[in-house]
């Protein structure tokens, strides 16, 4: 994305912070746990309080989630690694510091693989991942004079992914942070869910000639929940930016906050430098050592992460980019596809029956694809059906599948039968019903020959009636239009 001012012609370059929080049952440095939603201050506890005398201890699991993380992305995994304190003024910080890993991350040079609207992937770089303690939340607008904390949320275990400064594109930085939504869902590493705060991004812009290697001056966006806003606020800045520098200003490094009502971004503070922050080694938690072998362990339990799925079911079944994305979005959904793929002949056939009617089931019924009752095989014996032309496609969206939910172990044809779905064309010659019918309605014909081809309709409906509506409506067009149009 390139945008000119005068006879100079500019680029973005962009680099994302993006805070994930860690799926554990306690916080990453205090014993007690943390419900997104709850009353006020009743997750807290001495430690959070920083109460004197009260001290912290790491939590293995949010190490551990870490190391997966960096591991599926290919970083290295720094094996002797050290926390650190970060001052600054935090009001919804109780101990005025945060507990994070600034000159020893646990994770450096990683790569995250996106794909694009296109369809291509494209590579992403990803500088380190470190551990952090959240914050907790200010509210300003319960009381007309006073900001209300609430610390519930503060210690809270997230890592911060960083990008290399190098995404050109706001649309190409929703597609990254698209896809580590995706691969923390997968690695049940976070839930990933924005509207809740689980993954969060600050966003980094500046603008520079075309040509040019040296950065141009930084805005700093902070702390937004929507992918949709993160494409939508670098948009703006890249406006905003563009417009001061065509009117000969010098741009000054900030941080700002986006507006989602008003779809601006506002200035909140002049730009920190790492100075102003005064870290030091962490004096209360031990250093960490991760063994070799460990590492090992958890490389060889990754699963098969979803731009691989995303590719394959793009590229091998032929799907179209968003019908492939929907397929690998949810990793309980693509599992259960894999399912039946090694079941089946027509890995796209059931792949699109899982895209729209079971789909479509999952979300008026409000049922999660983790509650089905039945096997994907089973599902797969529905599709089998359809396809052969033994079940009426409609009926097996109403009536077959909510079958198989009330009977999970009770097999597709046999339910099939019970409910008298069975299609009514077995062994039935289908051109001599249509010469009946041709012969009942010779004014219905004779329109037909006439150019109203609207007419066609008709003679479907009255063989889908012959059959009582138990046959396969494509079977029933394809014999209607091959003998309306000998």
């Amino acid at each position: 994305m390139k945008e000119s001012t005068g006879e100079l012609l500019l680029e973005p370059v962009i680099g994302l912070e993006i805070h994930i929080h860690l799926l554990t049952r306690r916080k990453v440095f205090a014993p007690e746990g943390f419900a997104f939603g709850a009353q006020p201050n009743s997750y807290v506890s001495a430690v959070t309080l920083a109460h004197p005398g009260a001290l912290p201890l790491t939590n293995l699991a949010c190490v551990q989630q870490a190391i997966r993380l960096g591991l599926a992305i290919g970083c290295e995994i720094n094996t002797r690694c050290f926390f650190d304190r970060k001052n600054y003024f935090y009001p919804d910080l109780p101990k005025g510091y945060q507990l994070t890993q600034d000159y020893a991350p646990i994770c450096r040079e990683g790569l995250v693989q996106a794909p694009l609207q296109d369809g291509t992937l494209q590579d992403f770089r990803i500088q380190r991942i470190h551990i952090e303690e959240d914050a907790g939340k200010l509210v300003h607008d319960l009381s007309d004079h006073h900001s209300l904390v609430d610390l519930n949320r503060a210690g809270v275990g997230l890592v911060e992914m960083v990008t290399h400064p190098d995404i050109h594109s706001p649309e190409a930085a929703g597609a990254l942070l698209a896809e580590v939504r995706r691969l923390v869902r997968y690695l049940g590493v976070s839930d990933g869910n924005m509207e809740e705060g689980s993954l969060r991004c600050d966003a980094n812009i500046s603008l520079r000639p075309v040509g040019e290697t040296r950065l141009g001056v930084r805005t700093e966006v902070k702390n937004i929940n929507s992918i949709s806003f993160v494409v939508k606020a670098l948009q703006y800045e890249i406006a905003r930016q563009t417009a001061a520098l065509r009117r000969g200003e010098t741009l000054q490094r900030e941080t700002r906050t986006w507006d989602a009502a008003r779809e601006v971004t506002l200035p909140m503070r002049d730009k920190e430098s790492a100075d102003d922050y005064r870290y030091f080694p962490e004096p209360d938690l031990l250093p960490l050592h991760i063994e070799t072998s460990y590492l090992e362990t958890v490389s060889a339990g990754l699963p098969r992460l979803p731009a691989a799925r995303f590719q394959d079911y793009h590229q091998t079944l032929g799907l179209p980019v968003n019908e492939a994305l929907t397929l690998a979005e949810d990793p309980a959904f693509s599992d259960f596809f894999e399912g039946m793929r090694p079941h089946t002949d027509a890995p796209r056939a059931a792949a699109l029956w899982m895209l729209g009617p079971l789909r479509n089931y999952l979300h008026t019924s409000g049922t999660a694809i983790e509650d089905i009752p039945f096997s994907p095989q089973h599902l797969l014996e529905l599709i089998h059906l359809v396809r052969n032309g033994e079940v009426n496609p409609q009926a097996a969206k109403d009536q077959l599948l909510p079958a198989m939910m009330a009977a999970p172990h009770t097999t597709a044809r046999t339910l099939a039968q019970q409910l008298d779905l069975m299609s009514g064309t077995q062994g039935a010659d289908l051109g001599v019903v249509m010469d009946e019918i041709m012969r009942l309605h010779p004014e219905e014909l004779a329109r037909f020959k006439a150019g109203k081809k609207g007419v066609e309709s008709f003679f479907v409906g009255q063989m889908m009636r012959h059959f009582k509506g138990k046959a396969n409506p494509q079977e029933i067009s394809r014999i209607v239009t091959e003998k309306l149009r000998a």
